[in-house]
């Protein structure tokens, strides 16, 4: 499902990957679950699966205080995944997070707001004491 509450999925991912991809991007894209535990000491805002050429957003991103920008941004860095792939080092270890994943990322327009959304305690905070309520 990539509709929630708040926000579209598709039509986020569509814009994006237009905008920034040349709608080289095929990969289904769809709200996670929502966590078992309430009270989480980290989150993983978005995940990309090549095994099951899957994204997935966090739900608790499809809240009032989370701006779209943010949103946005997760979806790009998921979508970035996609189209760069996973390199693998010489001695067996996967790179996720390459120099070029690095440099493309910095490139996406609103990357210094985003992060710094992300970096916030109170906001940090706020996700980590998400209601559990299901995104629609």
């Amino acid at each position: 499902n990539t509709l929630g509450r708040l926000y579209d999925l598709q039509s986020m991912y569509d814009e994006i990957n237009n905008k920034h991809f040349s709608n080289t991007i095929d990969v289904p894209i769809c709200w996670g679950k929502l966590p078992s535990k309430r009270n989480r000491r980290s989150i993983r805002f978005g995940s990309f699966t090549p095994e099951d050429n899957l994204i997935r957003i966090h739900p608790y991103l499809d809240q009032d205080f989370v701006p779209e920008f943010f949103v946005r941004y997760i979806l790009f860095h998921e979508m970035l995944h996609a189209h760069l792939g996973i390199d693998v080092h010489p001695s067996g270890r996967r790179i996720i997070h390459s120099k070029t994943f690095n440099r493309m990322e910095r490139e996406y327009p609103d990357y210094q707001r985003a992060i710094a959304w992300h970096d916030s305690p109170k906001n940090l905070h706020k996700l980590l004491r998400a209601p559990r309520r299901r995104a629609a």
